[in-house]
């Protein structure tokens, strides 16, 4: 590693618990990102190391930059030296509080005048230094116009801190972010950030807005601030404030002006100007407002200008829609005429957040500047994504001040120390989820859900990322095919079909989603070649009728393993044909399903097939805990789950349990797996991470149909024990037992009791 590094080695790995330990090792091995940032110095390497940075020509042809500026990887970014000769300004005005010892003259050919004509020009076009490192002119202005407030030790203490407003400090993570703003431009694209809490978002998306609107002054040069809900732009962690702390830092110490047409004081709105005499607008005309959408993403509609920012954007319903809609207003022709930017934090509560997450990893869609994603675990760079901020990037006190290069290891472990005493100290079973989702290490962390769900989300998702690495192989070992039926005799035998393709991702867009089923492992039979009658149980969401967005959905459980075997999930052109895979899946296991039965087409088809017998009476267990009543249940009604939300929540949590659980099947008496490592179906996994209230997740409802049966047998199960232990109770009580037999021996003789098993 480089020398930033704390050093991994004995003294640490006696210091930490071994959980913690191992899992430090499996994140620097598993994420690319890390390892970029931890490699020793020659091989990191440093700006004169890279190539000089050209550009597309009138003609064509690729032209090198005239002031020299040089490559900047933003996924392997080389290490940083001398940033403060690009914070000259801020570290002047820290020692002599001014900007400059020049008198002030009004005289445009004045040194006073050109020296800040020389300014306006960076905060445009950035700084380039001799050696061709360089930053954009949003991170100039950011670092020396716009003071912040930080976090500083108090005193001598280690944990206690005090909040100072300061220019920033350089970071690593600000200088790759905004060369990732500042790329994204040049190609006429937006931008996307996932970021950990705590890394000053606002604080730079607040600077950007002052910053044009001295840059790019007029009226048709307006700047948006948008949010879902008034209160994320507004108060002490509002962005609106830190844009008028901006203006005002400029109008007071800059001779650029500081007259406003509208003061953002009332009204979230500033115009730079003034009226004349004859109460005509003048000056810059230049101007920002903050949003609140709300629940509409139409009422921003038409709004256009240089920048346009997505506040918190996990929190926006709608916000693909809203984002559509106003990129027809930036964009013309394949060139954009302004720069959209989504930020948001993970942890976020609710379902908005799948917005911010398709926006993040089905970048292109939205015509948003994607970069290799090395930031996921087991990721090459071939898959790309949106920009990702995580947990161990200049974390507090875990950097270098002078440069701000991170010590990766450090951040690391603080972040791992944190989550290990959430896990085995707090109550709230989300509570280990929330804290990985607030301060991520992945971008997968970052997007779990927090709230509405009972699943083991963080558990699913490093599952989900574990057999995602070997994909292919994985799935090799399934079975994909048809099941034909024998028309002499009524079996049912599998056959290997090469046009069948299973759907394995909860987000289906276009297409043929037909499906098929997928056998994990084939029903097993006796030495007399049959199937033990209970063995095989399963689950359905069905359909109802030949048109519809929602998927019929099929899973097959064996109660010896305590493993889901099969699925089915497909649209197919008729509900018919999705009935017939189901029936011929349950003739294949021997299997009885309990389903929704709130649609009748499947009652009504097994009935046609003289199959009933295939689908599961009302689970016993339904009617003892109140969800149904036992009373004038006949046809459809008398079988499957007629399913409402106490059901249904009932269902997910039986599932959630499950997955929860040790493995414990009697072939796999030695694992410490948890059940859920035993799933085998993408598209489950999927559901089960996503899921939230208002989304339809067909899996996880065919999954609480299969739980509350396999929950029925099982207490059919305990019953029938327990009554056989109370029947061989009330025999041992018997008065001739009592009369003729002691301790278990019959009286008289004991001339017996050493001929062991004979007694």
């Amino acid at each position: 590693m480089n020398s930033l590094q704390l050093p991994i080695d004995d003294e640490l790995k006696a210091n930490l618990p071994k959980e913690v330990w191992d899992e430090l090792l499996e994140y620097i091995s598993q994420v690319q990102f890390m390892q970029n940032l931890i490699a020793p110095e020659e091989t990191r390497g440093f700006i004169a190391d890279r190539e000089i940075l050209e550009y597309e020509s009138d003609e064509g042809t690729m032209v090198p930059y005239e002031d020299g500026r040089r490559v900047v990887d933003i996924t392997n970014p080389h290490i940083l030296q001398d940033m403060d000769y690009f914070r000259e300004r801020a570290l002047f005005f820290e020692r002599n509080g001014r900007y400059t010892n020049l008198v002030p003259n009004h005289n445009p050919k004045s040194e006073y005048a050109e020296f800040w004509r020389g300014e306006l020009r960076k905060w445009r076009d950035g700084l380039v230094r001799p050696d061709g490192e360089w930053i954009p002119g949003e991170l100039y202005f950011y670092w020396n116009y716009s003071p912040i407030w930080l976090t500083e030790r108090a005193g001598k203490s280690k944990k206690r801190t005090n909040r100072v407003r300061k220019f920033p400090r350089p970071w690593l993570g600000d200088y790759i972010f905004h060369h990732y703003i500042h790329a994204a431009k040049e190609k006429g694209m937006h931008g996307k950030l996932l970021k950990t809490r705590g890394v000053g978002f606002s604080f730079k998306a607040g600077a950007w807005s002052p910053r044009n609107m001295y840059v790019l002054p007029g009226s048709g040069n307006p700047n948006f601030h948008l949010a879902s809900e008034k209160t994320f732009l507004s108060g002490d962690k509002g962005i609106w404030g830190k844009i008028l702390d901006t203006l005002d830092w400029v109008g007071e110490h800059t001779p650029f002006s500081r007259m406003r047409l509208i003061d953002g004081k009332r009204a979230m709105e500033v115009q730079l100007g003034y009226e004349d005499e004859y109460g005509s607008r003048q000056g810059l005309l230049s101007s920002v407002y903050g949003i609140s959408l709300k629940d509409n993403p139409d009422k921003a509609r038409g709004i256009r200008g240089p920048f346009i920012h997505y506040e918190e954007d996990g929190l926006f319903p709608n916000l693909e829609k809203a984002w559509n809609v106003n990129r027809k207003a930036v964009e013309d022709g394949g060139v954009a005429s302004g720069f959209m930017l989504a930020g948001g934090t993970g942890g976020v509560e609710g379902a908005s957040f799948e917005g911010s997450e398709k926006l993040f990893y089905q970048h292109g869609a939205y015509n948003i500047y994607g970069i290799p994603n090395v930031f996921d675990r087991n990721t090459d760079g071939t898959t790309t994504c949106g920009f990702f901020w995580p947990a161990y990037l200049n974390r507090n006190l875990c950097y270098e001040v002078e440069n701000g290069e991170p010590d990766v290891i450090k951040a690391t472990v603080e972040v791992l120390l944190d989550r290990y005493d959430v896990k085995y100290s707090a109550s709230d079973a989300l509570a280990l989820t929330q804290k990985k989702a607030e301060e991520p290490m992945t971008p997968q962390e970052a997007v779990m859900r927090t709230e509405g769900t009972v699943f083991p989300v963080s558990d699913l998702k490093e599952y989900l990322e574990e057999i995602s690495v070997t994909k292919d192989s994985f799935l090799s070992k399934h079975y994909i095919g048809r099941l034909v039926l024998d028309p002499q005799n009524g079996s049912v035998y599998w056959k290997l079909d090469p046009d069948a393709v299973p759907l394995r991702s909860y987000e289906i867009v276009g297409g043929d989603k037909s499906g098929a089923l997928e056998i994990f492992e084939m029903p097993r039979k006796n030495a007399e070649g049959q199937i033990a009658s209970g063995r095989y149980i399963a689950g359905i969401d069905p359909i109802d009728s030949d048109t519809g967005q929602s998927l019929f959905s099929l899973l097959i459980m064996d109660t010896f393993t305590d493993r889901i075997v099969a699925e089915y999930s497909g649209r197919p052109r008729t509900a018919k044909e999705a009935y017939e895979i189901c029936y011929r899946s349950l003739l294949f296991y021997n299997a009885q399903a309990n389903y929704e039965s709130n649609l009748k087409g499947l009652f009504s088809y097994f009935d046609q097939k003289n199959a009933l017998h295939l689908l599961a009476d009302v689970p016993q267990i339904l009617k003892d805990m109140d969800f149904v009543k036992s009373t004038n249940l006949y046809g459809n009604k008398a079988k499957g789950t007629h399913a409402n939300a106490g059901i249904n929540s009932w269902g997910r949590l039986l599932q959630a349990d499950w997955q929860r659980s040790r493995v414990t099947s009697p072939e796999s008496e030695e694992d410490e797996r948890l059940n859920l490592h035993t799933l085998r179906s993408f598209g489950y996994l999927q559901e089960c991470i996503k899921w939230n209230s208002d989304g339809n997740f067909d899996r996880v409802s065919a999954g609480g149909m299969l739980f509350v049966l396999r929950e029925d047998r099982f207490k059919r199960i305990q019953t029938a024990k327990s009554n056989q232990d109370k029947r061989q109770k009330k025999l041992s009580e018997d008065p001739f037992f009592k009369k003729n037999f002691r301790n278990g021996h019959l009286k008289g003789m004991d001339v017996f009791s050493d001929l062991g098993d004979v007694k």
